[in-house]
């Protein structure tokens, strides 16, 4: 899954909650979703990644 992808369902879940967006956030969550993937042997899926959110 892209990072353009990644980045819309990050921005879209904290508009939700009223936070800014911060890139600087934005770029940890993505490293720490791509631990995660391999940790759990996980497929890059739109699913996978709003489970992470999620769980976060």
């Amino acid at each position: 899954m892209g990072n353009l992808i990644k980045i819309n369902i990050y921005a879209d879940l904290n508009k939700r909650k009223g936070y800014i967006l911060d890139l600087k956030n934005l770029e940890a969550n993505i490293s720490n979703y791509n631990n995660w993937l391999q940790k759990t042997h996980r497929e890059d899926k739109i699913e996978s990644y709003e489970k992470f959110l999620q769980a976060k």
